[in-house]
């Protein structure tokens, strides 16, 4: 018989299967609503590939009851594994917080470092899709497998953060859609020519560098991480992890950063500056 033999599916289980995530949403207000949405349908997806997914909204505004509602009825996961599931909360700071309402998930993550399997931190308008979740876990395993795991905690596997340039003051209609047609990604930090001298920088271990390169700025606005890195970084030199606390700031004008926002600093700065944690941000090639 020289028909086509059908293969039979994998009975090996996906590395989403039953993985138990809590995520942290920074949304100040409702600015970015649509933007949050959609990284909201993102984790749905998430719960749909198997994992257990518990979600935690920090804001500064009253969420209406009717939003509220929409939220319920729309971040619903049918996935009938018990090993799957979906939660969404809201968190409500007030707002005289500011920028600082990007300093709270870190006291919650090390509250429930024992409860999950991994923790993303993000700001509302970075969409992480399932892929992203298990490619993460997969070069983070590769990386111990190559390095072994107390060399693997001076890592982190990581992402380029890009936008869209959309055009300004256009409301996108079926008149008006020609608007688009140019649109692309856009880069904004990473826009140093030669790319391989200004930008990408080569990895300095000699095991990871075929393998890997990082940013040389590498500002995520989110970040993935384990419980076992999270346990690392907690008592790693000049680095306190575990403590969410002020960027640096020039010592005549504390009000004048030197690396960053708060933002950049709770995202990426604290993890991979040279003077604080001094983690090496990977990426895959």
């Amino acid at each position: 018989d020289d028909g086509i033999e059908a293969s039979s599916s994998s009975s090996t289980p996906s590395i989403l299967d039953g993985l138990r995530v809590l995520v942290a949403i920074a949304s100040y207000d409702f600015m970015q609503l649509s933007h949050l949405e959609e990284v909201l349908d993102g984790f749905q997806d998430l719960c749909y590939a198997g994992s257990k997914v518990d979600i935690v909204v920090y804001t500064t505004v009253m969420y209406p009851v009717a939003l509220i509602d929409m939220f319920n009825d729309r971040m619903r996961c049918n996935n009938p594994s018990p090993n799957a599931g979906l939660t969404m909360t809201l968190m409500l700071k007030p707002s005289r917080v500011r920028l600082h309402l990007v300093d709270f998930h870190r006291e919650l993550f090390y509250d429930r470092i024992e409860q999950y399997d991994v923790f993303i931190y993000t700001e509302d308008d970075i969409r992480i899709s399932p892929k992203t979740v298990a490619a993460y876990l997969h070069e983070t395993q590769r990386v111990e497998s190559i390095v072994g795991p107390k060399h693997a905690t001076d890592f982190n596997v990581g992402i380029v953060r890009y936008e869209y340039d959309f055009p300004e003051n256009v409301v996108i209609t079926d008149k008006t859609r020609h608007a688009s047609v140019n649109v692309t990604r856009v880069y904004w930090e990473h826009l140093g020519r030669p790319i391989f001298e200004k930008t990408v920088d080569k990895v300095e271990d000699e095991a990871l560098a075929p393998y890997y390169i990082s940013m040389h700025k590498p500002h995520q606005g989110m970040y993935l991480v384990t419980p076992f890195l999270l346990k690392a970084w907690k008592d790693r030199p000049n680095c306190r992890f575990n403590e969410a606390r002020n960027r640096p700031s020039h010592p005549s004008n504390p009000s004048q950063p030197t690396e960053g926002t708060q933002r950049v600093w709770m995202s990426s700065q604290m993890m991979y500056g040279g003077r604080h944690c001094a983690v090496k941000q990977l990426l895959p090639v």
